[in-house]
């Protein structure tokens, strides 16, 4: 059977989403970070490939919509911590600055008609070199770019002469997107930054109604502020973002499909939601492989094995359940809680912990992790199911391997 040769956006959608026309689901989040009143903080939590950098991207987008009808519009800027690796507080309010400075001087760049035109205008720029820190402080400092670290007066100087340059811009204020946030809680001076960001939002007047910070991450964000209490993180709005719905799902691959001229139908709508559970990039995967196997149905267990194998799939699937403790995967209790709920295939919080001998606390922090990896569902009525076919079935040849022909 041959292979697909279609070069396909996001590296064959295995990389996030940064156009406004293959961006589905997530409406209500994002309405109600893009429609704040004010600027606040939101942690993100999923577990990978769930879609956190694209829904981070969709948020920037539409900061940037100008026709948009929210009442406060804040200038994105997007920072991937596991890009950037701060190595101290005073380098990660470098790096916050230097960031903010490169996205002004981009966005004052960008041209486009549309939406869509506009935000690939602005990704495509490339900061001049002259941008730099100097000039945003009114201190006489030494080439405060040299060492790459900032103080907190400098900082704070700069920040504020930078909101005053954004609400030039016609923006109300500045909105830290902070991807993977997971790094910093992994640095010896983590709570130092917290605490920074949370006294700047709690505090300081002068920046306190200006200021947004998203923090995206998994299991150390999570269990970070479950350990340590974090003083950002309690005055925090945090949310798990788990799968798309059957309807976003059906939009999704409508616009595949119709993209890629393959006529969809209702068996493939369905058979991609058994086979994902609604997983984004699960189901993106599905959809390559229905389109390139056009006259083969993809119902064979063998060719189901097949396309688990021979994607990025299966190393997922492996940092998902992480039974060699390798990833900031799954621990016993979410290994233990899956697989009765695999046995039960239907249950609440209470016969999940009876069945797995654990605490109902402890079997409810399992299956949020559970569900906000996207590899179980809840049907809203406080009982859960499990999610898509293919990580069962990969979990089950764990135990009972299936010869799968090359």
């Amino acid at each position: 059977m041959a292979e697909s040769v279609n070069q396909r956006e996001f590296d064959n959608f295995r990389t996030a989403i940064t156009d406004p026309d293959w961006f589905f689901g997530r409406r209500d989040l994002l309405d109600n970070i893009v429609f704040a009143s004010s600027p606040q903080v939101h942690i993100l939590l999923g577990g990978r490939r769930i879609g956190k950098t694209s829904l981070l991207r969709a948020i920037e987008w539409n900061m940037f919509d100008t026709r948009s009808q929210a009442g406060r519009r804040s200038f994105p800027v997007f920072i991937s911590l596991d890009v950037e690796q701060p190595r101290s507080l005073d380098n990660f309010r470098y790096v916050l600055m230097r960031r903010l400075r490169d996205a002004i001087d981009r966005w004052r760049h960008a041209a486009g008609s549309t939406l869509r035109a506009l935000y690939r205008s602005y990704l495509s720029q490339v900061a001049s070199a002259e941008v730099s820190l100097g000039s945003l402080l009114r201190l006489k400092v030494v080439n405060p770019d040299a060492d790459r670290t900032l103080g907190h007066d400098d900082f704070r100087e700069a920040l504020i002469n930078t909101i005053t340059v954004v609400c030039d811009l016609g923006f109300d204020g500045v909105l830290f997107l902070l991807d993977e946030a997971d790094y910093i809680v992994r640095t010896p001076w983590a709570n130092h930054a917290w605490s920074y960001l949370r006294g700047l939002k709690d505090t300081d007047m002068a920046i306190k109604p200006f200021l947004g910070v998203i923090l995206s991450g998994y299991r150390d964000l999570k269990e970070y502020e479950q350990r340590v209490g974090s003083p950002l993180l309690n005055i925090s709005d945090i949310r798990w973002l788990g799968c798309l719905k059957n309807d976003e799902v059906t939009a999704l691959l409508s616009h595949r499909f119709r993209n890629e001229s393959y006529q969809l139908t209702d068996g493939d709508v369905d058979v991609v939601f058994t086979l994902t559970g609604g997983h984004p990039f699960l189901v993106q995967q599905v959809a390559n492989a229905i389109i390139d196997r056009r006259d083969t149905p993809i119902v064979d267990a063998k060719l189901r094995a097949r396309i688990v194998r021979r994607t990025e799939i299966d190393g997922t699937f492996s940092s998902w359940w992480n039974e060699k403790g390798k990833s900031d995967g799954f621990g016993p209790a979410e290994r233990s809680v899956y697989r009765a709920l695999v046995d039960l295939r239907s249950a609440d919080e209470d016969l999940l912990a009876r069945h797995c001998g654990l605490s109902v606390s402890s079997c409810v922090d399992a299956l949020v992790v559970l569900a906000g990896t996207g590899v179980i569902r809840s049907d809203g009525d406080d009982r859960y199911e499990v999610g898509g076919q293919l990580f069962e079935d990969w979990t089950r040849r764990l135990v009972e391997p299936l010869a799968v022909a090359d």
